[in-house]
């Protein structure tokens, strides 16, 4: 009798046990299962899911097509969203990056399954292994980062692009070849691509665009070894890259990329004077981020 007793009790126990272990995993679950709600809903590229492991796995949503047709809703949200910068108070940072490398050549060919992919080739600079040498060994002394910054309050209207104007944008649809929206977490991404190859006249419409001279000073710094010649410039796959909170669709970030192939001629100075004149190509990289706080900082911050 007292064996079954014993039983018994050991069997509730372990009921109990069970039961709170099973409590425990779905508070747990509960607690890591979170609904961001888009304030503006938009078709987005991905979708987002977790395997049993917690690792993301992410699915193509839209074919191509679809993609396209998505382009006119997300593209308004776009324009929408950064012509309300210069009206808004806000404090921004601006930084921006330049690099020098290689022209890629794309070319398409078709798989052994009959699907088109894309080869890429890394084109030299030139055809002479001086030149090559000097511009990659130049590049980090010729090109340097700058940086400004806006305070919460300024006038914006002379610090973002397009500077002296009231809007930041003036793009058309006709303008643009993609721009697919992605929301992650509580971050949006918009990714507006122009049509390749940009026109100066299309660029000016949402960039503080500068002028070939501005390339030119970048090989200045490099007289010593080289003079150049007034280049050829084409604008290829230029973006702007809107980033914003899904929840307040406050914009926290701005990017605009301007790859730019560069073709000319250069001809030695100094130790390389006897190389004379070479042909060069390059693709020339302008990147300018600004970083947006709306956030008034005369207001007390509260901890949750």
């Amino acid at each position: 009798m007292k064996k079954i007793a014993l039983f018994a009790v050991s069997s509730l126990v372990i009921i109990a046990m069970l039961f709170s272990f099973a409590g425990c995993t779905l508070y747990e679950d509960e607690e890591t299962t979170t609904t961001v709600k888009a304030k503006t809903p938009l078709p987005t590229d991905i979708t987002t899911s977790y395997d049993s492991e917690s690792k993301v796995v992410t699915d193509t949503k839209y074919t191509p097509e679809e993609l396209a047709e998505n382009t006119v809703p997300i593209f308004e949200y776009f324009n929408l969203k950064i012509n309300e910068l210069k009206q808004v108070k806000a404090s921004v940072s601006m930084s921006r990056d330049k690099s020098i490398g290689k022209i890629e050549k794309v070319t398409l060919t078709k798989d052994e399954n009959g699907n088109e992919v894309e080869e890429r080739e890394s084109l030299p600079y030139s055809e002479n292994d001086y030149v090559n040498i000097a511009i990659d060994s130049l590049k980090d002394y010729m090109l340097r980062e700058d940086g400004a910054e806006a305070e919460y309050g300024d006038d914006l209207t002379d610090f973002l692009p397009v500077k002296g104007q009231n809007y930041v944008s003036k793009l058309t649809l006709d303008d643009v070849e993609s721009a697919p929206c992605r929301d992650e977490g509580t971050q949006r991404t918009v990714t507006v691509t122009l049509k390749s190859p940009a026109l100066p006249e299309t660029l000016e419409k949402a960039y503080d665009m500068g002028n070939v001279d501005d390339v030119l000073k970048e090989f200045e710094k490099a007289n010593a070894y080289m003079s150049v010649e007034k280049p050829v410039l084409v604008y290829d796959n230029c973006q702007i890259i809107l980033r914003a909170d899904v929840e307040t669709d406050e914009i926290t970030s701005i990017e605009y990329i301007k790859n730019i192939d560069v073709k000319t001629s250069v001809t030695g100075n100094g130790k390389l004077e006897n190389i004379g004149k070479v042909p060069v190509q390059l693709r020339y990289r302008d990147s300018v981020t600004y970083s947006v706080d709306m956030s008034d900082p005369s207001e007390p911050t509260t901890i949750d």
